[in-house]
């Protein structure tokens, strides 16, 4: 795709990855671009980037899509959707199960809330994109964040149904699988040693994943994996699951 004069939505875009797509997607001189966002910083973000602001909650099911219909009256359509939003909770067992629902509000059944005003519209007009920000994590897994491994595994899974579903009505699907990106998230980490395993593939900023994701829409690639070695991973994962597990195990602490 290529997103010049398109009309673009980007959640979870006041700071990290959704800011820096909507940064870099603003030099390809696009139509419009609408920022969304729970955080109210994302007032002099979109005035930055003279995009529009929606300020609410994704997991809020009717605000999220009011706002998404609104949008494409305002514009007359959304042509790239970059349902970028998502939390992140530590813990293993012990997670709560008001921690569990939020990640699954968040990390889930935002991208479906979505998805259900999104895939009609763009039926309709025969095109569209959906750019949903996953996680390595959703491939592989992160030991020590249960709640979100396990619901960015569910955010995959997602992505891979609605690009099997809707293909063939000229909707493209993407799912953007960093490992480690220098944002607020990570940061909530608090410092990481040097030697982590955690940091062997190196700590990319939001810039460079923004760059990253905007040369997979253009290539209208469904996996887009900025870290280059999750593909290596991915593969030996699924050739033996066994020692894949094992190896992992090693990296807990």
């Amino acid at each position: 795709m290529n997103i010049q004069n398109k009309n673009i939505v980007i959640t979870g875009a006041a700071n990290g990855i959704g800011h820096a797509l909507a940064k870099r997607m603003s030099e390809e001189s696009p139509q419009s671009i609408s920022l969304i966002d729970i955080k109210s910083s994302l007032k002099e973000v979109a005035g930055s980037l003279n995009a529009d602001s929606y300020i609410l909650d994704v997991s809020n099911e009717h605000d999220f899509q009011t706002v998404l219909k609104d949008i494409i009256n305002k514009n007359g359509s959304i042509d790239l959707f970059c349902s970028n939003a998502g939390i992140q909770k530590f813990g293993t067992l012990e997670t709560s199960t008001s921690d569990w629902q939020k990640n699954w509000d968040v990390n889930v059944m935002s991208h479906i809330y979505a998805a259900k005003v999104l895939i009609p519209h763009m039926q309709k007009q025969g095109s569209g994109y959906i750019l949903l920000t996953v996680s390595a994590a959703g491939l592989l897994n992160m030991p020590g964040a249960i709640a979100y491994a396990t619901t960015k595994h569910a955010a995959m899974g997602l992505a891979e149904n609605l690009a099997i579903m809707y293909g063939d009505d000229g909707i493209k699907v993407s799912a953007l699988c960093p490992q480690l990106v220098d944002t607020d998230m990570v940061k909530s980490f608090g410092n990481i040693p040097e030697n982590h395993p955690l940091l062997k593939d190196g700590l990319l900023s939001a810039d460079a994943v923004a760059e990253e994701a905007v040369c997979g829409i253009n290539k209208e690639k469904f996996l887009i994996l900025p870290h280059k070695e999750v593909a290596k991973y991915i593969q030996g994962k699924a050739f033996d699951y066994d020692a894949w597990i094992d190896a992992v195990r090693r990296l807990v602490p």
